[in-house]
């Protein structure tokens, strides 16, 4: 005889109705407490949203304080300095094309006999002097702006417009260092060229129109830099006006 048992069997993995199982007063009180927290969450989460532009204070916000290091003067700027000089500033060195093109407005002056123009290529305290006089004195190292402006009442350099003055070939260029044995006249010096300068010697190709001499035979010009060019700092030339 087979025997059955009067309790029905539940499968474990079958589904259980929690709220079937709780008592109906439990139920509907614990319902009203579950609302309530899920509203109190929704107020929390709006309580941290962010500031919108509208509600930022309309007082200019002051940045927060930087300490900054005070800046150190920059050294003198020079054009050649030693390993042992430690923090050196060095200028950008500035090509001879520029001493060339010196010399080249320097000549165009003297043709135009424009004293503005020449004005624009020479030093505050250009000189002009002639190495053929031993004393060099200040008569004889007059200021090259003086100097040419008489030379421009007493001669007409207009003459030279078309001719050939010089050749930029045959220019010489010395710099400091280099045996300097062009002149005697002690204005001129291989320790008398400052770091950066140069020297160039000009032999002249058209000195005379006609029997009218208007130049020397050669000048000796010595260009300083000044900037990011160079200016003519000394004029020597064996050349008197009569």
């Amino acid at each position: 005889m087979i025997r059955t048992s009067s309790r029905s069997e539940v499968a474990p993995d079958a589904p259980v109705n929690v709220r079937q199982g709780l008592h109906p007063l439990l139920s509907s009180a614990l319902w009203p407490l579950i609302a309530v927290a899920a509203l109190c969450g929704c107020g929390a989460q709006q309580d941290k949203a962010f500031v919108t532009a509208s509600d930022l204070p309309e007082e200019r916000r002051r940045p927060d304080g930087v300490a900054v290091d005070p800046t150190s003067t920059p050294p003198r700027a020079t054009d050649v300095a030693a390993t042992t000089d430690g923090l050196v500033t060095l200028r950008t060195p500035v090509g001879l094309e520029q001493a060339f093109n010196t010399v080249q407005r320097f000549f165009q002056a003297i043709v135009a006999e424009d004293p503005d123009l020449l004005g624009t290529v020479l030093t505050r305290d250009a000189l002009n002097t002639n190495p053929s006089l031993a004393s060099g004195g200040p008569m004889n190292s007059p200021s090259a702006s003086l100097f040419w402006a008489h030379r421009f009442r007493r001669l007409d350099y207009s003459k030279l417009a078309g001719e050939v003055v010089y050749h930029e070939n045959d220019l010489d260029v010395y710099r400091e260092g280099d045996e300097l044995t062009l002149s005697p006249h002690p204005a001129v010096r291989a320790d008398a060229l400052s770091a950066g300068d140069v020297v160039i010697r000009v032999p002249i190709t058209t000195s005379r129109v006609g029997t009218e001499r208007l130049l020397g035979d050669e000048i000796l010009i010595w260009l300083r830099r000044t900037g990011s060019e160079y200016k003519i700092y000394r004029l020597l030339e064996d050349f008197q006006v009569q």
